[in-house]
């Protein structure tokens, strides 16, 4: 059994909708719900770290109970304004995962987990989806990254090292899970420039330092897939970059939509009607 955890911090959101209301696309509630469900089938138990604005939203379509380990509003809600969580959007899942003591497993919201993973990593100290390669346009040199006046990189990095894709990640080292939080947490704080895009910095900051602080501290990485578009998975479904098809096409977000709802009828019954009248409600789609 893993224990794991998912976060959702509302406040990029916050950022880029000034004054609206949060919400999220039904079929992204549909794949969250399939998501903590089919960990708590497979794996073990599953918390929620969020803030209260994603509590209440949460709450309010009865959703709370997905997550059989509890919903945490405390450990993200003290993220400092040093840390600006429109450059760093994923910055809450390193202040959750800070909070949990190892072994745990972290897991996007858009990440779904089919089989038992116990028996793969339980002698692992550190795992990931898979490895991405240094492509410059998204893992930017050193020199082109935005970072405060008085930051200074680790000279023992290794900056060859393939970055580890974090949609999933294990930790049972304790003391490598504290030195990667604390050096992501420290490239992130002060580090308000913005750059031309908004994937460097968070990547670099998420899944490149982690790559480095293993191979500094001597972590083997365990990888779960080798190519992330290997034919041969059927263990993991990631749906990614696919979000942005979705919004953008309402006959696939159909099709996306009624897929999920036939994996829950599947699997989960007694949470089908519930979320089968979320999909349905024109106040989350």
């Amino acid at each position: 059994m893993i224990s794991a955890i998912h976060v959702n911090s509302t406040a990029p959101f916050a950022k880029r909708n000034t004054g609206a209301a949060y919400r999220q696309e039904d079929f992204e509630i549909l794949y969250m719900a399939l998501s903590a469900l089919m960990w708590r089938k497979k794996n073990g138990p599953i918390k929620l770290y969020t803030d209260k604005t994603g509590y209440d939203y949460y709450d309010s379509l009865g959703l709370l109970d997905l997550w059989d380990a509890g919903v945490d509003t405390s450990a993200i809600a003290g993220i400092s304004d040093t840390i600006n969580q429109e450059i760093f959007w994923a910055a809450a899942k390193i202040f959750a995962l800070r909070n949990e003591t190892t072994p745990v497993a972290i897991i996007d919201t858009d990440m779904i987990v089919w089989e038992d993973l116990a028996p793969e990593l339980e002698e692992w100290p550190f795992a990931v989806f898979h490895r991405e390669e240094l492509y410059e346009f998204i893992y930017l040199p050193g020199h082109l990254l935005k970072k405060r006046a008085d930051y200074q990189f680790d000279p023992e990095w290794d900056w060859t090292a393939a970055a580890c894709n974090m949609a999933f990640a294990y930790f049972s080292d304790s003391g490598f899970k504290k030195y990667y939080i604390d050096c992501a947490i420290d490239f992130m704080t002060g580090n308000s420039e913005y750059p031309k895009e908004m994937v460097s910095q968070m990547v670099f900051a998420e899944q490149r330092i982690a790559a480095m602080c293993a191979e500094k501290m001597k972590i083997p990485i365990y990888h779960l897939l080798n190519d992330p578009f290997q034919l041969d998975n059927s263990r993991f479904s990631h749906l990614w970059g696919a979000k942005d098809v979705a919004r953008n096409d309402l006959r696939q977000r159909n099709v996306l939509r009624t897929a999920l709802l036939r994996k829950l009828e599947e699997h989960f019954p007694s949470y089908h009607a519930k979320l089968k009248d979320i999909a349905h409600n024109p106040d989350v789609s």
